[in-house]
């Protein structure tokens, strides 16, 4: 593998500009839209807060798209058929290159998104054959991995689901990976003449699709359309927030804030055309939560059998199950103790409130 670093500091500073930034680069409640090499940063009145310069790539071509990472740097999506990977934490940019890695000139193609220390880049082939697929780019150790290269891609997110969506082609076809694992989980249709350019999901893994037709839609997880919303022609990129809000960017000189229900929109009117979007504050990724740890005890008395139970979980709380029925519902608690008759069988299990996320059994016959 091919990294280069380019930076206004030394190579021996690295380590430091990997660290968190010392503040944040933006309002939490901001609206970031990328146009050329400058981002600017909103309100959502539409006025415009601080701009930032972003230095021009090695080939002097185009930014595309932008991810907050979650140590509250910047990371950016630099160039086209030779693009580079910047990451500015306020006060230094750093610059890395991997062979290969490239996107076709088309000005609405390029997408980047974010879990933990690892950021996942589009890879599309060009003119000189080269790779294609997507990448998954670790700032910490300076690797990536290709994990799929049997497919061009033009834009991939974080949904609010804590799944990556990549969106392969202009026809609608979206691959669903899981981030941790890099495994596809499912590949979905949203229809051959769709004209998309962006893709996003909330958290119930509904997909959201911007296209060029000049439309939003919502699907469901199967590719269904459920609702769309006309704003107008040139839509290429849009991003989701933890409270469901949905920002888009377009062509026209317009970027556009709606949210999970696609009723209304607001639109904002930009200086220049051809723009990419981000919230300062993007989902984020969140852990999943292991099944709960049960250990019980019992003994006899009488004709009764007393069973204690208990239990270790990260979850909020706890349902408790006997018999396969479910029992009591606890939150802030770690124990409980029943009595059944004791020629009933008495097998309980523990799972995480409201899931499916269960413990070993505990027999208590």
């Amino acid at each position: 593998m091919k990294i280069s670093v380019k930076s206004s500091v030394a190579c021996a500073m690295l380590a430091t500009s990997l660290t968190v930034a010392a503040v944040p680069l933006f309002d939490p409640n901001s609206l970031l839209i990328v146009n050329d090499q400058t981002i600017y940063e909103y309100n959502t009145n539409g006025d415009v807060l601080s701009t930032l310069e972003v230095p021009m790539g090695f080939n002097a071509e185009q930014v595309r798209d932008i991810t907050i990472l979650e140590n509250g740097r910047l990371a950016v999506f630099n160039g086209t058929f030779a693009p580079e990977l910047n990451v500015y934490d306020g006060n230094y940019w750093e610059s890395y290159q991997i062979d290969g890695w490239s996107t076709p000139n088309n000005l609405t193609y390029g997408g980047i998104a974010n879990v933990g220390e690892v950021v996942f880049l589009t890879d599309g082939s060009t003119f000189g054959g080269e790779a294609k697929g997507l990448i998954a780019f670790n700032e910490q150790s300076l690797t990536h991995q290709r994990f799929i290269d049997t497919s061009d891609y033009i834009d991939i997110t974080l949904g609010a689901d804590n799944q990556l969506y990549a969106l392969r082609n202009f026809y609608g076809d979206v691959d669903v990976f899981d981030p941790l694992s890099l495994e596809l989980v499912r590949s979905v249709d949203l229809g051959h003449l769709s004209s998309s350019r962006s893709v996003t999901a909330n958290a119930a893994g509904e997909i959201y699709m911007v296209s060029w037709n000049g439309y939003v839609a919502k699907y469901d997880v199967s590719g269904n359309v459920v609702q769309t919303l006309d704003i107008g022609g040139g839509l290429h990129d849009i991003d989701i927030n933890d409270q469901g809000a949905l920002l888009i960017g377009s062509w026209n000189g317009a970027f556009y804030l709606t949210d999970e229900s696609l009723i209304t929109y607001q639109s904002f009117a930009m200086p220049a055309s051809n723009v990419f979007v981000a919230f300062a504050s993007p989902v984020r990724f969140t852990p999943p939560i292991e099944p709960p740890v049960l250990v019980g005890s019992h003994y006899r008395h009488g004709r009764n059998i007393y069973t204690t139970l208990n239990w270790s979980t990260e979850a909020q709380g706890v349902d408790v199950y006997l018999n396969g029925e479910l029992l009591d519902t606890f939150s802030g608690v770690n124990e409980a103790t029943y009595a059944f008759f004791k020629k009933y069988a008495q097998v309980f299990m523990v799972c995480n409130m409201g899931t499916e996320d269960c413990s070993a059994t505990y027999v208590a016959n």
